[in-house]
């Protein structure tokens, strides 16, 4: 019993610990782009139909499951 407790005062030693560097660090805040520079960003997907972008936008969302649907069609090519 004795063990357990000192087992239990060691992780909690350990969760309070953890905060302190992280409150230490201070997040970057939200980067601001002039219309100049949002233009220059966006262009390029103005030259794609909507739904090609939704796609792309998708799968940029979800990448491990693109790499998985490759991997499928590697293997079943007949398909």
């Amino acid at each position: 019993m004795r063990l357990r407790k000192m087992a239990v005062a060691g992780v909690v030693a350990v969760v309070l610990a953890i905060p302190a560097p992280l409150l230490a660090q201070q997040l970057p805040g939200p980067m601001v782009f002039s219309p100049g520079e949002l233009d220059h960003l966006a262009a390029p997907t103005t030259l794609y139909s909507g739904p090609l972008v939704a796609q792309v936008l998708m799968a940029a969302t979800y990448p491990i499951e693109v790499v998985q649907a490759a991997r499928f069609v590697r293997a079943n090519p007949t398909l």
